[in-house]
């Protein structure tokens, strides 16, 4: 929707089928007011009844003055995000990564994990667990007693019942701390295939073949490499291999530093094996 405050008052009110004397009232000012302001009759809206309007369709002040045409809110109160000063510290501050943190909050496995944390926290697994082995036991000594009254068999059977309840008995913390960590590294696994999708299909075909070519082609500029010391040889080939690593600028640009990194403790080695 684009268009003027007036027409986006009543595009937010008619798109959620409310009556003006409903946004009036949730407003506190009176039904004929909050016409004229609709209508552009009154073609000022004191900064009382923006803010009204922006908490009621939950959309940012620009969007309702037409400065944005992005309806969602780009920037929120600590208190209602639920974070400490020293948490958003951290993030502005980049002592967090803020792409990881962004890539979690938007995976459901991790938000799985921060609710069974929570939950871990309080120590409601905990009791959970306990009342569940409280009946796992009562289940258990209710067959031994009936065994040892006579009321069912002792055999194979209600020794490997016996058997299966008791395995059902579980400590509450372990088996708790497993699935957060199996929430939390499914987030992890899920979000580097999402972002290292891009290297990995680079590096699959064009990406070798095209540093192959590129570092032939800058070792044969340099003439004959048997004619050079050995440590010489070997720092030309590195830097050729860099600049190969080159031939793709869009992956070199982000992943460049890692890449180069790489090289310089790679190649060494394999030179050495070489030597």
């Amino acid at each position: 929707m684009q268009g003027t405050l007036q027409q986006r008052m009543r595009e937010l009110r008619e798109a959620r089928d409310y009556s003006q004397a409903k946004v009036a009232g949730i407003l506190g000012i009176d039904k004929a007011s909050y016409g004229r302001m609709e209508n552009g009759t009154t073609r000022t809206v004191n900064s009382e009844v923006l803010i009204g309007l922006a908490n009621l369709y939950d959309v940012s002040t620009d969007y309702l003055l037409g400065i944005s045409d992005v309806p969602q809110k780009t920037y929120y109160d600590l208190k209602a995000l639920g974070l400490s000063v020293e948490a958003a510290g951290s993030l502005l501050t980049k002592n967090a990564n803020q792409e990881v943190v962004d890539a979690l909050l938007r995976n459901e496995n991790f938000l799985e994990a921060t609710r069974r944390m929570a939950t871990y926290f309080s120590e409601i697994a905990v009791i959970a667990f306990a009342t569940g082995n409280s009946l796992y036991d009562f289940s258990y000594d209710l067959a031994t007693e009936f065994i040892n009254r006579g009321r069912i068999p002792k055999n194979s059977e209600t020794n490997a019942l016996r058997a299966r309840i008791k395995a059902k008995r579980a400590k509450a913390e372990p088996m708790e701390l497993n699935n957060i960590r199996k929430y939390f590294m499914d987030a992890v696994d899920e979000i580097k295939k999402e972002t290292g999708s891009e290297v990995r299909e680079y590096a699959k075909g064009k990406f070798t073949s095209d540093i192959l070519a590129a570092v032939r082609a800058d070792i044969e500029r340099q003439g004959d490499p048997l004619a050079l010391p050995f440590e010489q040889r070997k720092r030309n080939v590195i830097e050729s291999v860099k600049k190969g690593l080159r031939a793709n600028p869009d992956v070199y640009d982000e992943y460049g530093d890692k890449m180069d990194e790489a090289v310089e403790v790679i190649m060494p080695a394999l030179f050495d094996l070489w030597k």
